[in-house]
């Protein structure tokens, strides 16, 4: 594991966040969204740290930005962020279990391996870093989870051609709600977040596809929905303003799921 900065003292009233996968598309706009509310935040990824360092200089050379290098779906490297992150700040406000994968496509055409590192990354992986990052939870004055889902998990949409995508989706978001039964009683609060199309890398170059989802199965007509609006969702969930808010999925989607 490698880091951008070193670490620092940020200040008093800053919140600690994690964002798995915040290297680009929604895990970008979320760092730099919990930036700009002047806390401070871990991000961490497979891509190279310094692709997301190099966008926040700033907020590198100050120590509220740490950026990890590192595979969600390994073991070691969970255990050792919530280390890092347990002698940097002792404590975590807000876990986001942002990164995913689309694999596969076209249902019987989906390999075993397709279903299974998808379930890795989707699924089992947001579940073991929730279950690693406990302890620090534990120890904040308001703590949350949010889990980045899709409006896939809620419809057999036949835009959505990833059928083991779709279901990791529907499983995250029961997961949400089983978390937020269990640690409830906690004072931890764990909701989703549900996007609909969102131009972002993981779906590689496929403008013209997305501008037609928008065009036929958005009702808010030509409201293509970005990475920062996810983030502004997120934020919110994130507050004080939603301190009443548990096991719940937000659809941020330009009425897609209505369609």
């Amino acid at each position: 594991m490698t880091a951008a900065a070193t670490s620092a003292t940020g200040p008093a009233a800053a919140r600690v966040i994690c964002v798995s996968g915040g290297s680009s598309g929604i895990g970008a706009a979320l760092v730099a969204a919990f930036l700009a509310a002047g806390d401070r935040v871990y991000s961490f990824g497979r891509s190279p740290a310094d692709r997301t360092a190099a966008r926040h200089p700033q907020a590198v050379a100050r120590g509220d930005l740490q950026v990890l290098v590192g595979d969600v779906t390994d073991a070691a490297f969970r255990g050792a962020l919530a280390q890092r992150i347990d002698a940097d700040c002792g404590r975590l406000d807000c876990l986001i279990n942002n990164a995913g994968v689309i694999r596969g496509g076209g249902t019987l055409e989906e390999s075993v391996e397709d279903w299974r590192a998808t379930l890795e990354t989707n699924l089992i992986a947001p579940f073991a870093l929730t279950q690693a990052c406990a302890p620090l939870l534990r120890r904040s004055a308001a703590p949350v989870v949010i889990n980045i889902s899709s409006a896939c998990a809620q419809h057999p949409f036949a835009t959505c051609t990833s059928t083991c995508y779709s279901v990791s989706k529907a499983g995250l978001d029961m997961l949400t709600r089983r978390l937020a039964l269990g640690l409830g009683p906690e004072g931890i609060r764990v909701n989703g977040v549900a996007p609909g199309v969102v131009p972002s890398p993981m779906w590689g170059d496929e403008a013209g596809l997305i501008a037609g989802i928008v065009e036929r199965r958005h009702v808010l007509k030509q409201q293509t929905v970005e990475p920062q609006d996810v983030a502004r969702a997120v934020r919110f969930l994130a507050s004080d303003q939603a301190r009443l808010i548990t096991g719940t999925i937000l659809n941020v989607d330009a009425g897609y799921t209505l369609g």
